[in-house]
This record gives C-alpha cells, sequence and structure tokens, in this order.
C-alpha cells in the first residue's frame, strides 16, 4: 500500500502529525518528578524515531491493546529539544488505518525480487565452458540454498544498509558496479569479481539477527567468528563438491578475507590482487554513499547535518534544488 501520509523526516516544528506507525519498542522511564513516562521507537516506513509518552505506563497502554509490533495511528508533536527535534505522542488509537507492518517496514527502493533475479543472472552470464566447473555454479548454489536470509537479511547492526532486505541490496548495487568497472579494467577476472562480490558478506546471515522489521543484532556465531571466517568456510564446504579450479577457490576465498582492507577494519589479510582491491573499493564506495542517502533525507536543503556521521569525514551538505 502506498504511504500517503506526511513522514517524520517533513514534519514541521511546533506541529502535530497524525499517521500510522509501526511499534518497534515500548520501554517504561520516571521523570524528575517522579512521574511514568514510556520511551516509544516507531517507523512510518522511512525513518525511525523516538517519541516520549507522559503519565502513561506499558501496562496501560497494554490494557488498551496496543504493544509493540503493531501498526496504530499515532499523534506526534515535533519541538525543538536541546537543539535537536524531539516527538511527544499526544495519542496512540488502536487503528491502522488500513496499513500493515510490511508497508511500514523500511524496504530498499528497489524490489527484493527483482535484485535478487539480476544477481544471479549476473552470475550467470560468467559461466564458460572449459576444463572446470564454473565458479559461477558456487556462488549460485551458496545463494539458493540460503534464498530466504539471503532476501531478508539487514547488512548491519547499525551502519549502512540496516534494513531489512539491506544485504541484498547491498550486493545487488556492488553488483552493478563491478559488472561495469569491468567494461572500463578489461583484465579484470569478470568471473572472479563477480563471485566474489555476490558471496562478500554471505557470512552475515550468520553474524545477525534480523526482526520482521529490520533491526540486527549480533549471534553468538557473529562473535565468535565474524562474517569473513562464516563465509571463506562457506565456500571451501561448497567447493568440496565440484571440479572448481583450486587457484580460483583460492582466489575467491582471499577476497572474501580481505574485502575490508585493512587489518583495523576486520580484514584477515589485505587485498592482494587487482580483484580483490575492486572489491574492497565498491564495497567501500557503496556504504559510503548509502550512508550519505540516508542521512541527508533528514537534512533540509541548503543545511548541513548536525553531527558528522559515523564512517563518513565530515558534516553532509544537501544541496538546494536548483531546477
Amino acid at each position: 500500500m502506498e504511504d500517503t501520509y506526511t513522514k517524520f523526516s517533513k514534519q514541521e516544528l511546533d506541529s502535530d502529525l497524525v499517521r500510522p506507525v509501526l511499534i518497534t519498542s515500548i520501554s517504561e522511564a520516571q521523570a524528575r518528578n517522579g512521574k511514568p513516562f514510556l520511551n516509544i521507537n516507531m517507523l512510518d516506513g522511512e525513518s525511525e524515531i523516538q517519541a516520549k509518552m507522559f503519565d502513561m505506563t506499558a501496562a496501560a497502554l497494554k490494557n488498551n491493546g496496543i504493544n509493540d509490533g503493531m501498526v496504530v495511528k499515532a499523534t506526534l508533536h515535533k519541538k525543538l529539544f536541546n537543539g535537536a527535534p524531539s516527538y511527544t505522542a499526544e495519542k496512540i488509537e488502536l487503528d491502522n488505518c488500513g496499513m500493515t507492518v510490511e508497508d511500514l517496514v523500511k524496504m530498499p527502493p528497489v524490489d527484493i525480487d527483482e535484485m535478487y533475479g539480476k544477481v544471479c543472472e549476473l552470475l550467470e552470464s560468467t559461466k564458460t565452458e572449459g576444463e572446470f566447473t564454473p565458479l559461477a555454479c558456487l556462488a549460485l548454489e551458496i545463494l539458493e540454498e540460503n534464498e530466504k536470509r539471503f532476501k531478508t537479511s539487514s547488512a548491519s547492526v547499525f551502519m549502512h544498509h540496516n534494513l531489512r532486505g539491506g544485504l541484498l541490496y547491498h550486493t545487488y548495487r556492488m553488483m552493478l558496479s563491478a559488472d561495469a568497472l569491468c567494461t572500463v579494467y578489461t583484465d579484470l577476472d569478470r568471473e572472479l569479481l563477480l563471485c566474489g562480490t555476490a558471496l562478500h558478506d554471505i557470512g552475515k546471515i550468520w553474524e545477525y539477527k534480523t526482526s520482521v522489521v529490520g533491526s540486527a543484532e549480533y549471534t553468538k556465531h557473529g562473535v565468535l567468528f565474524g562474517h569473513l571466517y562464516m563465509g571463506a568456510s562457506l565456500i571451501k564446504e561448497h567447493s568440496q563438491s565440484g571440479d572448481y579450479n583450486k587457484e580460483k577457490i583460492m582466489m575467491l576465498t582471499h577476497m572474501i578475507l580481505s574485502h575490508h582492507g585493512l587489518a583495523e577494519w576486520g580484514a584477515v589479510r589485505g587485498p592482494a590482487f587487482a580483484e580483490a582491491y575492486v572489491l574492497h573499493y565498491i564495497d567501500n564506495i557503496d556504504a559510503k554513499v548509502y550512508a550519505c542517502e540516508d542521512l541527508t533525507v533528514s537534512v533540509k536543503e541548503g543545511d548541513i547535518s548536525e553531527k558528522m556521521p559515523h564512517g563518513l569525514y565530515n558534516n553532509l551538505y544537501r544541496p538546494t534544488d536548483t531546477e
């Protein structure tokens, strides 16, 4: 369903907004005067805010039939507090306005099945007849075996592409970039680069547990091993069943282990050949571009962001519309 309601980011200061929201969490707190209030996290399909609801307890809200994970109608007042936007929930009603959880969860701007189909199509296009089993067979086998989780997983806990389907969206855009770069740098091994790109973050489906609304948290496997190790292990496991070129399997494994670039960024080793460097840099490019896209939504035209975003090198400026 198309969301025709005003987004949080577009709401003016000192105004009320009435719209359906998805409640993602409810926590209790106490004001200085001893009275209870709630911190309620809400999604509008684009971004998440935290609104305070005063003189209210979680039990009272629950008695009204309202819990986290529900779509409700909220009346929100927006004001400036300590130099930052602050929201107060004036009223929450048991009315979903005809919307579902899926309508309000932040999703990539490209259809999930379309992205997955394109990733598989690009892998298929690298297959050639030869002495060895095509490397794309390995990549496709791994993706198909883990299709559901690959399509729904977030790509991080709090940094880039931290949304439902974020891992696929990140991989999809990197695949398009990798394919385009092969037309410029024609000595690159297209099969190796596209397979490495498709699988570079596959370990994240075990590193994170992604909720229905797209928020992610680390699993015990993520804490103990990390996605680089788990991705490399997956390649080793699946390559046993095919007649793959051992040199390419070694290089593919290196690409997974080195795509973070530097040891202080989590790389096991630094990139050691051209395709590994390209993978590292398109990964970094897509992460930085996403961070810019995600933040500038909340910045007015001609303004700069209040803070320098994590992972970037400056406050962000949003250009004015020159058309």
